[in-house]
């Protein structure tokens, strides 16, 4: 069987509020990965405003570089909404009333208790050559129809129409239209090692990867995710392939990968507390909360999350987390004196096996030349045993309350993994 040759594609999206930072431009990332996971290669994402001139220019120079173009916006029936007069432009076809629309936007409106207006008349013109598809979540349907040698859908710009419409009826005719071929994608993640680390780790493997796998890497500031696709023409030997390489990657990393797709580290802990059936409490000071509001994000976590302080100062660390006077004299809040009794105080306290206690500088202010801003100690574990690590950090006070809640949450996972 011959090789099956990749469909290309262009994703436009349309909007003067795009471009002046009014509205962050989800869909086309959304866009990329629908197609991507379909095997179809998105050669580049545009983002074009209002003007006609513009929305052309971007729609004719995308029909000579792909099969595909899908546009996103200015479908609405406001005067600034003229993808379709662009499109007929284009296609040199005609815009005209469409009744089929116009009782299909008069029944929406009529169940929501209203009446149609001119604007929703103006808004049932359709280029004559495409196919509309009904939106049900609003007004504004879809469309898809052939200029040359490519197709074009158009999609309203308010991403959970789009999503939908582009889910349950464009994919499926894309599918059937163009030559798409097979592709599968697991994505693996992992906490707490830097991206540089890992490429190291597992350069053998991607020095070595067999003709249709690819790898790459996604890294952000607390974790680093590692994409994995696998491409063919069968999808048995497709999805075999992926799922060896995928058993590679986790062999040589082990525990750095914490989960696959769309899993959260707070899940995760979850999984495992629920597992060892324990319990759990925390113990914040520079995160000022911030993991009791990761962990309470998980449904079902108060079965073992039972509650934490926010020790943000020295007196309530000792008059509710019973830590000395001697050890925060002598060594000062941050310290790994000072979350080792943290940790032992908030487990007694709230009664749990295990916990997790977070002291640190977060600036931009506070810092000294032994203990500069950036510095947080982190206790996970028990009264009995536990683990306490020093993060040296150089973000600024936001990120560093984040990647210090993350990071901690990771530190009780491999602890919980371990023991």
């Amino acid at each position: 069987m011959g090789k099956t040759t990749r469909t290309k594609a262009v994703i436009i999206t349309i909007g003067d509020e795009i471009l002046i930072g009014q509205t962050l431009d989800t869909n086309a990332t959304w866009l990329a990965s629908q197609l991507h996971r379909r095997g179809i290669e998105v050669l580049r994402m545009l983002t074009v405003s209002d003007r006609e001139e513009e929305i052309e220019r971007a729609i004719r120079q995308s029909i000579k570089d792909a099969e595909l173009v899908v546009c996103t916006g200015g479908l609405g029936p406001t005067r600034d909404d003229i993808t379709k007069e662009v499109l007929c432009k284009i296609a040199e076809e005609k815009l005209v009333f469409s009744q089929e629309v116009f009782d299909w936007i008069t029944e929406r409106k009529r169940q929501q208790g209203k009446e149609p207006n001119e604007l929703h008349r103006r808004q049932s013109y359709m280029p004559t050559g495409f196919d509309f598809f009904k939106n049900n979540r609003g007004t504004a349907p879809g469309m898809l129809g052939e200029i040359d040698d490519s197709i074009i859908v158009s999609l309203p710009g308010v991403p959970y129409e789009m999503k939908e419409l582009m889910t349950e009826q464009i994919i499926p005719v894309l599918l059937e239209k163009l030559p798409v071929e097979i592709s599968a994608v697991r994505t693996l993640l992992t906490a707490g090692v830097a991206e540089s680390e890992l490429a190291q780790k597992l350069s053998g493997l991607e020095d070595n990867l067999p003709e249709g796998l690819s790898l790459a890497w996604l890294p952000g500031h607390t974790r680093v995710r590692i994409r994995l696709t696998s491409r063919g023409d069968d999808r048995q030997e497709v999805e075999q392939r992926l799922d060896e390489c995928v058993a590679r990657v986790r062999d040589i990393l082990g525990d750095i990968v914490y989960g696959e797709g769309d899993d959260s580290l707070e899940e995760v802990v979850f999984g495992l507390l629920r597992k060892k059936q324990l319990s759990l409490a925390v113990a914040e000071s520079c995160t000022g909360g911030f993991i009791a509001h990761l962990l309470t994000l998980v449904p079902g976590v108060s079965a073992c999350f039972k509650g934490g302080v926010v020790a943000y100062s020295n007196q309530i660390k000792r008059e509710i987390l019973n830590v000395n006077e001697e050890t925060l004299s002598e060594h000062g809040a941050v310290s790994a004196e000072t979350v080792r009794e943290m940790l032992a105080g908030v487990c007694r306290n709230f009664g749990v096996d295990t916990g997790v206690a977070v002291s640190g500088i977060a600036g931009p202010d506070g810092g000294t030349s032994d203990k500069p801003v950036g510095t947080v100690w982190v206790a996970v574990g028990g009264v009995e045993k536990q683990h306490v690590e020093k993060l040296q950090l150089n973000l600024n006070r936001k990120l560093n309350i984040e990647k210090s809640g993350l990071l901690a949450l990771n530190m009780l996972r491999l602890f919980l993994s371990r023991d």
